[in-house]
């Protein structure tokens, strides 16, 4: 199988975090800036014959995915397997990237610990490899989720800082499983 993830375009709360304010994961819409990069990668991606668009059903995703299919014309799919690591807290940028550090470990009330974030990504990780084996998938989800599924296609052990490899807004990453 051959999946293409694709982060969402740009949003005011990821314009945010890199300045190093506080934020906290919502359901934003894309701004001008995330919608202008999904255009300019739906063009890139536009003579890839994709079997399916599945898409985290937030509404950054969605909007990422739909403009993207422009060109596809496909059934949209949502799946909240694919969505972002629920963190409902504000927290800094330093802070993200210490919630992805099995070392770490750490843990905040009211939200998804690493371990289970994880496995619900590999969970569907497993179910796109058996649905789709010899198939050609875009997925339109989240920078953390790509995290689990860079550690997944490369064999990385759960251990230490798993930010190895982050994707800038509407960045795309071809994955053979």
């Amino acid at each position: 199988m051959k999946i293409y993830f694709i982060r969402h375009g740009q949003t005011n709360a990821n314009a945010n975090m890199t300045d190093g304010k506080l934020t906290a994961e919502i359901d934003q819409p894309l701004n001008n800036t995330g919608i202008a990069q999904a255009h300019e990668l739906a063009n890139q991606l536009k003579n890839v014959e994709f079997d399916i668009i599945i898409s985290s059903p937030l509404k950054r995703a969605q909007q990422t995915a739909e403009i993207i299919n422009q060109y596809h014309n496909l059934p949209l799919q949502t799946d909240d397997m694919w969505c972002e690591r629920q963190v409902d807290t504000y927290i800094d940028a330093n802070s993200w990237h210490d919630l992805f550090d099995f070392d770490k470990n750490i843990q905040i009330k009211n939200c998804e610990s690493l371990h289970d974030f994880f496995d619900r990504v590999n969970k569907v990780i497993d179910k796109l490899k058996n649905n789709y084996d010899d198939k050609t998938v875009a997925v339109v989800s989240h920078g953390g989720v790509q995290h689990v599924l860079y550690a997944c296609a490369n064999n990385l052990p759960h251990k230490g800082n798993m930010r190895i490899s982050p994707m800038r807004n509407c960045e795309y990453r071809i994955y053979d499983l």
